[in-house]
């Protein structure tokens, strides 16, 4: 089950990245309802969302793939997914009227963090 849930994880990641550097315009739209005018924020968005969300997913995959490695992917969608939410609650509060995409992935981040949490505590330290 641990696994499932760090894989879940990553390949959300994965798909969400390769949407945003293949056809980063309609997700945009879609997400934010604006998209950026310069070039160089084009190019930095298929690269942060788009490369950095690919790379997140192919860890977490990895380390998904290994007893001795799960513990520490369930600890990464921890951190990644409360790292995620604290950016957006922060971004909520100060900047206020989320859409509800920005809603729905608040609500997402905290379920897979709590769930991250659960992963992370059920699994013994395996010894490489």
């Amino acid at each position: 089950m641990q696994a499932l849930l760090v894989r879940l994880v990553a390949l959300v990641f994965l798909l969400y990245g390769a949407g945003f550097i293949v056809a980063p315009a309609p997700l945009m739209l879609k997400v934010v309802g604006e998209v950026p005018v310069a070039s160089s924020a084009w190019i930095d968005m298929r690269a942060t969302y788009g490369g950095l969300s690919v790379g997140v997913g192919v860890i977490l995959w990895v380390l998904a793939g290994s007893a001795v490695t799960l513990r520490t992917g369930a600890l990464g969608v921890t951190v990644l997914m409360v790292g995620m939410a604290l950016g957006r609650g922060v971004g909520i509060a100060v900047d206020g009227n989320p859409n509800g995409y920005m809603l729905l992935y608040l609500a997402m981040e905290a379920v897979a963090a709590i769930l991250g949490v659960w992963a992370w505590a059920s699994l013994r330290a395996v010894e490489p």
